[in-house]
C-alpha cells in the first residue's frame, strides 16, 4: 500500500554516517586558490586512485586551442597564450550538455592553472585526485572564474585565460604566483547542480512501507534524460533516508542544501545504494527500499534514528555523474 512519507525531521546528523554515505565531497567557496579546503568528507575504505600527471609546457603556447589537441578521456594540457591577456577570454574547446551553469549553481570540476607568462604550473586538481566544487557567482573564488565558466554545461572543457586584476591582484595566495600574474586555467567540468531548498524535497512522494525485505527493491519515480550512472562513477545526489517501517524521514539533504557525491564502488557507501543507484539517469527521480544487510546492518543506526532490523527506504534524485 502506497504511503506519504512522515515528518519528524532529523537536521543534525553525526558527521559519521553522512561519510558513510558519501564518500568524496569538493571544496566550499574557494575553488580556484592554490589551497583549496575541505577536498573530501572521508572515508573508511578509500579506493586506490592512480593520480595522472596534467601536461603543461614552459616552451609552448595557443591563443586559439585546437580541440584536435584535446581528445575526451585525456587530462587537457595546460599552454599559456602566446600573448599575456589583458582581458578575460573564455575558449570553450569542448561543448557540454544539460543545464547551463547560472549564478548560484554549484559547478563541479576538474582545473589545472598555469602562470599565464611563464606557463608554469601554480595548482591542479588533477594531482589531488579529487575534483573541485564552488558555488558559481558567490565571490569565493577569483572573479574570472565567477565571470568565465557563466553557461557552462557538464562536460565543457574550456580554457580560461584571466588578467591579473581578475585574478589575485597584487596579493597573491602563495609564492608560486606573482603580484599583478595573469593566469590560465584549463577547466572540465564535471556537473553543474542547481541550488535547492527544503521546499524542493519530495516529501509528499508515496511510497510503499517495508518490513523484513529480503532484496533490494528499484522503483523509478522518474526517468532521467541524462548521463547514466556506471559503475566507476561519482554520482551527486539529494536524497531522503526513510525508516522502512513508518516512513519517517531520518535525513533530508534539501535541508543542508549540499548534494552528496557518492563513489559507485564496493565500500564506498552502503551496499544497496551502490548497486540500486546504477542505471539511474541525471534527472530522475529513484526509491530504493534496502533490507538491513545492504544498508547499516542488523544493529541499524541508532544516531540516525534507525533501529535494529529495521528497513531503510531511500529516495534519491540524481543531479550529476561524472
Amino acid at each position: 500500500m502506497w504511503q506519504r512519507l512522515s515528518g519528524g525531521l532529523r537536521v543534525v546528523v553525526a558527521a559519521a554516517i553522512v561519510a558513510g554515505l558519501a564518500a568524496c565531497g569538493g571544496g566550499d567557496d574557494d575553488a580556484g586558490t592554490t589551497t583549496p579546503d575541505d577536498v573530501g568528507t572521508g572515508t573508511t575504505q578509500p579506493i586506490s586512485i592512480t593520480v595522472p600527471m596534467p601536461r603543461t609546457s614552459l616552451t609552448e603556447c595557443e591563443d586559439v586551442p585546437d580541440p584536435a589537441n584535446y581528445p575526451e578521456g585525456s587530462i587537457p594540457q595546460a599552454l599559456r597564450p602566446c600573448t599575456n591577456p589583458t582581458q578575460l577570454t573564455v575558449q570553450t574547446i569542448r561543448p557540454g550538455i544539460g543545464r547551463a551553469a547560472a549564478a548560484g549553481d554549484t559547478l563541479i570540476l576538474d582545473y589545472t592553472g598555469v602562470r599565464s607568462a611563464t606557463g608554469e604550473m601554480f595548482d591542479s586538481s588533477y594531482l589531488r585526485g579529487i575534483p573541485f566544487d564552488f558555488v558559481l557567482g558567490r565571490g569565493g573564488v577569483i572573479a574570472g572564474w565567477d565571470q568565465g565558466l557563466i553557461g557552462m554545461q557538464a562536460g565543457s572543457v574550456v580554457k580560461l585565460d584571466v588578467p591579473g586584476d581578475l585574478a589575485y591582484g597584487n596579493a597573491p595566495p602563495s609564492d608560486d604566483i606573482q603580484p599583478g600574474d595573469a593566469l590560465t586555467f584549463m577547466v572540465e567540468v564535471r556537473a553543474v547542480v542547481p541550488p535547492v531548498t527544503a521546499a524542493d524535497a519530495p516529501l509528499d512522494l508515496l511510497v510503499t512501507p517495508s518490513q523484513g525485505a529480503k532484496a533490494l527493491g528499484v522503483v523509478d519515480v522518474t526517468v532521467g534524460d541524462g548521463a547514466t550512472i556506471a559503475a566507476g562513477d561519482t554520482a551527486v545526489l539529494h536524497m531522503l533516508l526513510v525508516r522502512g517501517d513508518n516512513l519517517k524521514v531520518l535525513l533530508d539533504t534539501w535541508l543542508r542544501s549540499d548534494p552528496l557525491q557518492v563513489v559507485i564502488a564496493d565500500g564506498q557507501s552502503l551496499p544497496g545504494l551502490i548497486e540500486g543507484i546504477q542505471g539511474a539517469r541525471v534527472g530522475g527521480t529513484r526509491v530504493l527500499t534496502l533490507p538491513p544487510d545492504l544498508a547499516f546492518g542488523p544493529d541499524g543506526e541508532p544516531g540516525l534514528g534507525l533501529p535494529a532490523g529495521a528497513d531503510l527506504i531511500i529516495v534519491a534524485e540524481v543531479f550529476g555523474v561524472y
